[in-house]
């Protein structure tokens, strides 16, 4: 692969990948060793012409994600990512980091392929025709299951008191 366009990908796809692989582990440090492993691969191992580069680095970020677990056999963290704005109040900080944590808590809890559904769409910007194949799912039923899934996690936040604005 040549080296200017392996820099261009990875400006363009490393953000995506990036929160794709810190929403699967939970660990900063984690994700960025995945997704700098993942790009290591796409430099050694790609051809020069891919149809769906993201489709298949996301891929492979599952994949190295699912060898480590393999490896050291650790649990996925519920901890939240830290992205709050710094201008605001420290109350507002409070209410969000705790809706945040439990948000998070709450897509920790759903089955695998749940998670991943929700993880691909709302974290690395995938269309839900783009995530159909990776799910091994048809185009309607992902449509199906990520319409269930946002009342799910709406109705839970509610029942917390956490408001419905997903």
């Amino acid at each position: 692969m040549d080296a200017q366009l392996l820099e261009q990908l990875y400006r363009t796809y490393y953000t995506s990948a990036l929160l794709y692989c810190t929403a699967l582990c939970g660990q900063e440090e984690l994700a960025k060793d995945l997704v700098a492993d993942a790009f290591v691969k796409a430099y050694l191992s790609l051809p020069d012409h891919i149809p769906s580069f993201r489709y298949w680095l996301l891929r492979v970020c599952k994949n190295l994600w699912i060898d480590h677990l393999r490896k050291y056999s650790r649990e996925v963290s519920a901890e939240p990512l830290q992205y709050l704005p710094g201008d605001c109040s420290p109350e507002t900080s409070y209410l969000r980091n705790e809706r945040s944590r439990f948000l998070w808590k709450t897509i920790a809890a759903l089955p695998p392929s749940d998670r991943e559904i929700l993880i691909l769409h709302y974290f690395s910007g995938l269309s839900l025709q783009e995530i159909a194949p990776i799910a091994g799912k048809s185009y309607p039923a992902v449509r199906q299951r990520i319409a269930r899934l946002r009342q799910t996690l709406k109705q839970q936040l509610e029942e917390q008191g956490y408001g419905s604005d997903i």
